[in-house]
């Protein structure tokens, strides 16, 4: 490995940063066991980073990043995974740092680099149905409670009410559950201190089976962000469906508008403004044109009976066949709720929706 980097500083002197496992330490004192390791066996690893002009990044959290989950004297734990960058490199990131981040599901530590946050316009955020709250079995009987206590829905403006206060109820409940990241954070942070005090493992085992929850939460939350529908959760997908929610993220996001006379706004109350002003202009009707020479060149294509057919009111069976063929994470409304809400709540809302279409 130590040739290979050389060779590969040797062809460029472009910006470098190397991260990952190096499967080597760089001094003694990163090695936590009972039989030290050879110092002839540091020095080519050292000598490769100052031949390279590579400079270790730090880091915060345990001073290891592997552990061969022993017992006693066989323990071993050191510090085999890092990043390594050139001055290039740290001159364009300057706030770049690294993370220790424990997880019960390895013998090594994730390695988490950190660099410069994405500054942007930001608008207000409303409530979202989470779908990892499908995993407490209460949850039915609480929607189905909440929604009972709205009473009688008969229109649409009933229904975004309805709507509105389940969320509002769903709001409430949910916070027994507390913010995943920070509880997923929390955990680690336990874990580690459990790991660093060589604790019993019974202990750490109890923390583990809890971030391992956790973990699966995060996923459901990013896969649901992600609007991936073809990979199927529970595989620790985790990485995959952050990567695809930030990039969906960074696609959409609208940084800056023209208006019609060529101003920039890069404002987001003046973006909103701009935007709702633009569609609302288009949706709009024009009246001044008159169709009826262009329409009286047609000829009829729809016959009395295929335009009843068309004009008939909706079946129930039609409204629910339409309703199961949405994507179950596709295009939350502003209301919050994705498709699977109500595809996982029909035998409770179904009557009320169908009521609001009539």
């Amino acid at each position: 490995m130590w040739s290979k980097l050389q060779n590969l500083k040797s062809v460029s002197n472009l910006p470098w940063l190397v991260i990952g496992d190096f499967n080597e330490a760089l001094w003694n004192f990163e090695h936590f066991s009972v039989t030290p390791r050879a110092e002839a066996q540091l020095v080519p690893f050292r000598d490769t980073l100052e031949i390279c002009g590579l400079v270790d990044l730090g880091f915060s959290g345990v001073p290891f990043t592997y552990d061969n989950k022993r017992s006693g004297s066989v323990n071993v734990r050191v510090r085999l995974d890092r990043a390594v960058a050139t001055n290039a490199w740290r001159n364009l990131f300057d706030f770049a740092s690294v993370d220790h981040i424990p997880s019960p599901c390895s013998d090594h530590v994730a390695i988490f680099l950190k660099g410069e946050p994405d500054l942007g316009p930001v608008g207000g955020k409303g409530r979202r149905y989470e779908v990892s709250w499908e995993r407490d079995s209460s949850l039915p009987e609480v929607i189905k409670q909440a929604w009972a206590a709205v009473g009688e829905v008969q229109n649409r403006a009933q229904l975004r009410d309805a709507l509105t206060i389940t969320m509002r109820t769903l709001g409430t409940w949910s916070r027994k559950f507390g913010n995943v990241m920070r509880e997923l954070a929390k955990s680690r942070t336990q874990l580690e201190e459990l790991m660093s005090m060589n604790a019993d493992r019974e202990d750490i085992r109890k923390v583990s089976d809890r971030m391992n929850e956790l973990l699966y939460q995060e996923e459901m939350l990013w896969m649901q962000r992600s609007r991936i529908s073809w990979l199927k959760e529970g595989d620790r997908n985790t990485i995959f469906f952050h990567s695809k929610a930030v990039w969906r993220a960074r696609k959409n996001k609208i940084r800056q508008l023209t208006d019609s006379i060529g101003v920039v706004h890069s404002d987001f109350a003046a973006m909103s403004k701009l935007a709702n002003e633009y569609f609302r202009g288009i949706f709009s009707a024009d009246a001044s044109p008159d169709a009826s020479p262009v329409i009286d060149l047609w000829e009829t294509m729809v016959t009395t009976e295929d335009n009843d057919r068309l004009c008939a009111p909706f079946s129930d069976k039609e409204i629910s066949d339409a309703m199961f063929q949405i994507g179950p994470l596709k295009a939350p409304g502003p209301d919050g709720f994705p498709a699977c809400f109500f595809q996982r709540n029909w035998s409770t809302i179904k009557e009320s929706v169908i009521a609001a279409g009539d």
